[in-house]
């Protein structure tokens, strides 16, 4: 009865734990404490039995079905626990009308937790690797299938494995470094400065303007690298302007130079650059036993600059003109032992000795007069280049305006910069003073040049040195 009661006016949950209860007394064949037994009529009994027992008795309860009767029962001694109700495929048990309905929060207590999932753990990063392991190639199937949240709003981390497996120490050449001592300046008033006071003012900016070309001209230069230069004209300057350029280069490079005389008219490039050997181009390809620097050394002239100088044979000993076989074949020989390669060619781009200059060459120089003329024959040999497929070589060149007489001339000089620009790239068109040394005719020295002259040969040589690193070579 008290269980009827409690099932009819408490809770859902009493009344369910009350039915667990009740079914595991009966089960076990004992009854609750302080609960009167509910007599039970044995079979064959009377009416009185029967009429008691159908008046008292509970309507039928939802109970999980239990084991069969025919189990002996447990022993005294013997720890019973609840078994769970196993799945009925029996017939539903009817809904009593008078039952509340299921709350939809389960009862508290510690039997009702509701058990939570375990938060899945925090990928962790791949360790860095080793020092000996950093140029390693790591296979593809080693690679981590999925990388670290990235939290919005927070920068990423940095780290040596993220920032491309390279070692931390690499990273230090790009930290900035204050020298402790500056370099003193070497002309001018602050260097007079620094003479009398020792206050350093440091170099002027013109002077780290000149440091600056001078890195530019010092830029390695891949296998044997060539220049051509080139002038329709004669008398515009082309000699000279190799030797001042191989002696600029020779001088802030250091390292071996040589100009040959490609021009078939004879040149008189030995003689402006000083003439120490009387061997000449077809002596040096007459030798078939040139294995080191030293055999082809013994052919060339070397100026104060160390710009070594091949000439050409003399005009009235020749017995044939300079060709593209002997640029050829002098060029398959010295490119092995020399890093910069020049050739003073004659005027013209029609003659065999130019083509095959031009079939090698990677860098070219176009010398004109500061003249209309000059400009003229400037514009015509730009056309052409770009007309007979050297439009790349053009835009490895550089346009040199030579004045070789003195005075002023007739021809807007800064107007013509302007127009030759339009076809070559800014800073790639260099006009060259007139020169009194030069104008002599006599052997050219570097030191004896104006400071306009040589800072002007220097800025055609950086601009030169520009295109060592490019990829497009011939």
């Amino acid at each position: 009865m008290s269980a009827d009661y409690d099932r009819l006016f408490h809770s859902s949950g009493a009344a369910d734990a009350a039915d667990e209860d009740a079914a595991a007394h009966r089960e076990s064949g004992v009854s609750p404490a302080g609960a009167t037994p509910m007599p039970v009529s044995a079979p064959g009994s009377g009416a009185g039995g029967a009429g008691f027992a159908a008046e008292h008795a509970a309507p039928p309860m939802p109970i999980a079905p239990t084991q069969s009767s025919t189990a002996p029962p447990p022993r005294a001694s013997e720890i019973t626990s609840q078994i769970p109700a196993a799945t009925s495929t029996g017939p539903q048990r009817v809904q009593n009308g008078m039952l509340r309905t299921p709350q939809t929060n389960p009862a508290a207590g510690a039997r009702f937790e509701q058990q939570y999932a375990a938060p899945a753990p925090q990928p962790r990063s791949a360790p860095a690797p080793a020092p000996s392991q950093h140029f390693q190639e790591v296979p593809e199937a080693a690679w981590p299938q999925a990388a670290a949240p990235v939290v919005a709003g927070q920068p990423a981390p940095t780290s040596a494995a993220t920032i491309g497996n390279h070692r931390a120490i690499d990273a230090l050449s790009h930290v900035g470094v204050r020298s402790a001592v500056k370099m003193p300046s070497q002309r001018g008033w602050r260097h007079w400065l620094y003479l009398l006071t020792r206050i350093n003012m440091g170099p002027s900016p013109d002077e780290i303007y000149e440091m600056d070309l001078q890195a530019r001209v010092r830029r390695n230069a891949r296998d044997s690298y060539q220049i051509g230069v080139f002038g329709l004209k004669g008398g515009v300057g082309k000699t000279a302007v190799t030797v001042a350029l191989g002696s600029a280069l020779s001088r802030v490079r250091g390292d071996r130079i040589l100009a040959i005389d490609a021009d078939p008219d004879g040149g008189n490039l030995a003689d402006r650059a000083g003439r120490q050997s009387a061997a000449t181009v077809s002596d040096l390809l007459s030798d078939k036993e040139l294995s080191r620097y030293n055999d082809i050394r013994a052919y060339t002239s070397m100026n104060a600059a160390n710009l070594e100088v091949l000439s050409s044979e003399e005009y009235s000993a020749a017995r044939r003109e300079f060709n593209d076989d002997d640029w050829k074949a002098a060029v398959g020989v010295v490119s092995r032992y020399y890093n910069l390669v020049l050739a003073d060619c004659g005027a013209g781009l029609f003659t065999p000795s130019s083509r095959g200059v031009l079939s090698t060459v990677s860098g070219m120089v176009i010398v004109a007069s500061a003249s209309i003329d000059g400009a003229r024959q400037a514009a015509v040999t730009m056309d052409w280049l770009r007309q007979n497929g050297y439009q790349d070589l053009l835009g490895r060149s550089c346009v040199v305006i030579n004045h070789v007489t003195p005075g002023k001339t007739n021809i807007d000089v800064e107007d013509l910069v302007q127009q030759f620009e339009r076809h070559v790239a800014p800073g790639r068109v260099v006009v060259l003073p007139w020169d009194k040394h030069i104008a002599a005719g006599t052997e050219i020295q570097l030191d004896l040049l104006s400071k306009t002259f040589q800072r002007r040969i220097l800025e055609l040589a950086a601009s030169l040195s520009d295109d060592f690193d490019r990829l497009e070579r011939r």
